[in-house]
């Protein structure tokens, strides 16, 4: 079997600002930094083999902080990246219902009839990046250890949802993810099991 433990990065200022991120970066808040030790201290004896984290700043920091002293190896994981959401990056998400109402109403509860904004990315291919994450773990050998992951609200959820085996169209609604809460996965060699979800910091 294989342990991974998912974490979503610390709460930032665009966050608080309820602004679309993407690949587009803020960084964490003061708030956003205490989650990741109170997070460090919780995982402090789970003996990690290694941590992979998405390329954005802010999960980078995020993981550097679980990881504190530890000699746990760092992996840049580009397919933990955060869903690309290409024009709509920047702008305020109320800006965004009121600009796009039916397309940010989709972006929110029907991510199967979802069609991105310009030179965004579609749900689709956010889950196709996490089926490859997780297919990449599960080839592992099975003394790898638990690994620790760092990533997005969207790639989480993607995660999640693969795992339940659910419909796309209950990406965004079928599972919570809030910033700096834990997540479980195991790899029994068939399937992955959530074994614990949004469990608080």
């Amino acid at each position: 079997m294989i342990d991974l433990y998912l974490t979503r990065h610390g709460q930032t200022i665009w966050n608080v600002e309820a602004r679309m991120q993407g690949r587009l970066n803020s960084p964490l808040t003061e708030d956003g930094i205490r989650g990741a030790l109170i997070l460090r201290d919780r995982i402090r004896e789970i003996p990690f083999s290694k941590c992979y984290t998405s390329p954005m700043p802010r999960a980078l920091h995020t993981a550097l902080l679980l990881i504190g002293e530890r000699s746990v190896p760092l992996v840049i994981e580009n397919s933990l990246a955060e869903m690309d959401l290409g024009s709509w990056e920047g702008m305020s998400a109320a800006d965004a219902k009121i600009d796009y109402p039916e397309v940010f109403y989709q972006f929110r509860n029907r991510p199967d009839l979802y069609i991105p904004p310009a030179e965004g990315e579609s749900f689709v291919e956010v889950v196709t990046r996490a089926q490859a994450f997780l297919k990449d773990l599960a080839s592992l050998p099975d003394n790898t250890g638990p690994i620790l992951g760092v990533t997005h609200c969207i790639l989480l959820q993607a995660i999640i949802m693969l795992c339940d085996g659910r419909e796309l169209s209950t990406l965004r609604t079928g599972q919570e993810v809030d910033q700096t809460s834990l997540f479980h996965l195991q790899w029994d060699h068939v399937k992955w099991h959530v074994l614990v979800r949004n469990q608080p910091a």
